[in-house]
């Protein structure tokens, strides 16, 4: 009801200098602001805040029908701000290359449906004073630092280049018309929300929170999970002390004996925990090359033969733990800090084409 068509502000400034004839350096300063996003905040659901163990029926509008069913409203917000910077060299001397780097960050209280995050948002989403609202933070798709370098070089051997350009037609077609091409990308891991092991309220949300001058410790370590088999697997969470959750709300205020998590007393809505996005999972780092061998036949005929290497140091790239989207199973424990699965990496990001691939091609110009 009441569906508002949600819109985008953009704007940009952007500041290019040529360094050379051919170099160029530019930067900008991006913001995007989007407003009436749409929002799953469920129906039926609980106004205020309540001791655990409350029969939440007694506290929704309709107490004969189930809570939290799916309802959409576009009230979600989120705003990007970015510094993107662009380094590019045109095509001279056999060599071109573009580098790029971005430092920004985006902020959201709206899920990104599209990407394997769940359509019901919030912890308190009815609430009076919290709403959707008291979720804003990080985005789903929030990266802080990217850096993307690519490009390509024709190397300076055989007939009309800056080397052995003298030498006979058949050594030429061994060390002449090579070149290479590259794409790296390098980037920051996006915002990840640690739960709370046990719930602290009834029919509202929890989130754990940091615990201050403890280091998260994130690192892909391995580590075993089966002492009789031996088998292991990478973890990124590694120092389950780093954090807590508030302790559980009784009849008579915070109650640290209704949970064997660690915990804090909290009280008003810090109950709920600590804000989303507050760590983050691992970065993405892939390196693609590929390498051409051009054959001249005739004046009209030419051939090409080239080499692509995909993902090249056949570096894995992880899932976060705990994700559970676009059809992965997550790990059973892996976002519970009092699991000992917790931190466990169960998926890589581009499955199944994670391996190196290596493919040849021959084509043929007339």
């Amino acid at each position: 009801f009441d569906y508002k068509t949600p819109r985008t502000l953009s704007a940009n400034m952007t500041v290019q200098y040529a360094l050379t004839n051919t170099l160029s350096a530019q930067a900008a300063y991006v913001l995007t602001r989007a407003r009436h996003l749409q929002q799953g905040i469920g129906n039926n659901q609980v106004s205020q805040i309540l001791p655990v163990g409350t029969n939440t029926r007694d506290f929704i509008p309709f107490p004969d029908f189930s809570r939290g069913g799916s309802y959409q409203r576009t009230i979600g917000d989120s705003v990007y701000n970015g510094l993107q910077t662009k380094l590019e060299q045109s095509f001279a001397g056999g060599l071109n290359y573009l580098i790029t780097y971005t430092w920004s960050k985006a902020l959201s209280d709206a899920g990104d449906l599209l990407n394997g995050t769940s359509a019901d948002q919030g912890r308190a989403p009815w609430v009076p004073g919290l709403g959707p609202k008291f979720d804003w933070g990080p985005a789903d798709f929030d990266v802080r630092n990217v850096v993307h370098i690519s490009g390509g070089y024709e190397l300076p051997f055989g007939q009309n280049k800056k080397y052995l350009g003298s030498v006979n037609k058949f050594t030429n077609n061994l060390i002449g018309g090579w070149s290479v091409y590259f794409i790296t990308t390098l980037q920051g891991g996006q915002p990840q929300t640690i739960g709370c092991p046990t719930g602290t309220t009834s029919g509202t949300g929890c989130n754990a929170f940091l615990v201050p001058g403890e280091s998260q410790q994130l690192s892909l370590k391995t580590k075993v999970i089966d002492p009789t088999s031996g088998q292991t697997a990478p973890f990124w969470y590694n120092n389950p002390k780093a954090y807590k959750q508030p302790c559980p709300l009784g009849p008579n205020g915070p109650d640290p004996s209704l949970t064997s998590a660690p915990c804090s007393i909290q009280s008003g809505s810090a109950i709920l925990g600590g804000r989303p996005g507050f760590t983050h999972g691992p970065g993405f780092h892939r390196f693609d090359f590929s390498a051409f061998k051009g054959f001249q036949i005739s004046d009209r005929i030419s051939m090409q033969f080239r080499a692509e290497f995909f993902n090249i140091l056949n570096h894995p790239n992880f899932n976060a733990p705990n994700f559970g989207g676009n059809g992965v199973q997550s790990i059973s424990g892996s976002g519970d800090f009092t699991n000992s699965a917790f931190g466990q990496i169960g998926s890589t990001r581009d499955a199944p084409y994670d391996p190196r691939q290596v493919q040849f091609a021959l084509k043929l110009y007339y």
